[in-house]
């Protein structure tokens, strides 16, 4: 059994998470839910034996084996190093790009493995290179491999996040037939509804504070404080292109795998288009053709700001145009890096800082945390920040050059309801006081802003 009395979890000098009263047993199905930046995944992280924990506490030999999937895949090269964003289209380093075979392999029960590998319908991506997995299909090789090993106790950060409407169910029966062999497992959410029902216990986490443990009744009464935009005026200028996306029969095929087929799209001025369909049905690669980071897009039909790709501008061009986030970002940006300098970032579309950020940037940086009431955390390490904050910065990043075309990549994920309306009310606010043409990533309509009336939808590289 785990037993934790009066714990808490220290990093350096910082007391992040305290007051950890809980009991755990072999059998145990845990929920830790609570509000963005509350401490989840800090607590998440301490059960699965990944932080160090301070306290009266005993952990015996019960839960020898244990495993835990984080909010963001960590994609590494075979040899251990970093990659990089655009990695995926250098084939000078394809030797050292591990596929997904590979990882398969690794597993310490490959039947199982192979047979999580076919329900998740991953199949078609046996001989594929990991860094070219898109968010969702990320996520799904992380579960499967974590499954696979049957440990003695599976910790879930955020399990559903980038999973597709097919895979939300199946994950959820696969966690209730766990449960029902006796699996010990503790998952975090930010509402019930990131948590199959057969979990009846909560801890319930504000404030760096675990204030007890709830059943499932006594969590939905929770209200969650609204959170207020601080915007007076936006400033957003209006763009003098009329046509700011064309594609014309655009296709993308990499040996024998289709991935995108005879699409044909326009995006004008003003437009606001929501991009949906499963896990790997296109999207990440539709929006790489565009934001200019896949070289095929030369081969391809495509205006982009009214110029046909490939007769003479720059991929900066395009980016200067564009603000971008996705979850796979995420992923890319250097953890010791201080907030201001990643927003400052966003100014010329780089992971890194390559130049100092001018004071007129570092303003503007100051002004939008203000703005989202995050001012706060300028100072602070990109790294040090919980999850929540992280995403909210890389929300922030895109907005700061205030571009003609938003593309917002699931820009929600892991952020709670009063933050994903915060950003919505701001999204319809540039909508109302600009011509800005945006594009919406998501697998949850009820996450779109009310602006959106336009809408794309693919499966298996078509347009349906």
């Amino acid at each position: 059994m785990m037993i934790w009395k009066n714990a808490f979890i220290k990093i350096r000098t910082s007391i992040l998470l305290q007051e950890i009263n809980l009991e755990f047993k072999k059998g145990d199905l845990l929920g830790i839910i609570g509000p963005n930046g509350s401490g989840k995944t800090l607590l998440a992280k301490a059960i699965a034996g990944e932080l160090a924990v301070s306290g009266e506490f005993t952990d015996d030999a019960m839960f020898v084996k244990k495993r835990f999937v984080p909010f963001h895949s960590s994609l590494s090269l075979s040899n251990g190093g970093a990659v990089y964003r655009q990695q995926r289209w250098n084939k000078i380093d394809t030797e050292l790009l591990p596929k997904v075979k590979d990882e398969i392999h690794a597993c310490e029960d490959l039947v199982e493995a192979e047979k999580l590998f076919t329900q998740f319908g991953l199949d078609q991506l046996y001989e594929s290179f990991t860094i070219n997995l898109s968010n969702g299909e990320q996520r799904k090789l992380e579960l499967l491999k974590a499954l696979s090993a049957k440990p003695d106790l599976l910790v879930l950060d955020n399990a559903f996040t980038g999973l597709d409407n097919f895979s939300r169910p199946l994950l959820t029966q696969m966690l209730e037939t766990l449960v029902l062999h006796g699996q010990s497992i503790v998952m975090t959410g930010l509402e019930l509804s990131d948590f199959p029902p057969s979990v009846k216990s909560f801890v319930l986490i504000k404030d760096g504070l675990m204030k007890g443990i709830f059943t499932r009744e006594e969590v939905n009464a929770e209200k969650l404080e609204p959170v207020k935009l601080e915007i007076d005026s936006l400033r957003w200028p209006n763009s003098g292109f009329a046509e700011l996306i064309y594609l014309k029969n655009v296709s993308l095929q990499y040996e024998e795998r289709v991935i995108l087929d005879d699409i044909n799209w326009q995006v004008n001025s003003g437009e606001r288009w929501s991009l949906s369909g499963p896990n790997g049905s296109g999207k990440t690669s539709l929006l790489n053709l565009i934001f200019g980071d896949n070289p095929k897009a030369y081969g391809c039909n495509i205006r982009l700001f009214g110029k046909q790709k490939g007769t003479g501008e720059s991929i900066w061009d395009i980016k200067a145009r564009i603000g971008f986030v996705s979850p796979e970002l995420h992923q890319y940006l250097p953890q010791k890096q201080s907030v201001i300098d990643v927003i400052c970032s966003g100014f010329n579309e780089t992971e890194s800082l390559f130049k100092k950020p001018t004071g007129y940037q570092r303003n503007v940086a100051k002004q939008w945390l203000k703005n989202l009431n995050y001012n706060e955390i300028g100072n602070h390490m990109f790294g040090e920040l919980s999850t929540s904050a992280q995403r909210i910065v890389l929300f922030i990043r895109t907005l700061v050059k205030i571009p003609p075309l938003l593309i917002l990549d699931e820009p929600f994920q892991g952020l709670d309801k009063a933050h994903v309306r915060l950003l919505k009310d701001l999204i319809n606010r540039i909508a109302t006081e600009s011509n800005c043409a945006m594009i919406f990533v998501t697998h949850l309509p009820e996450e779109l802003p009310e602006c959106f009336t336009l809408h794309l939808r693919l499966n298996k590289g078509k347009v349906i």
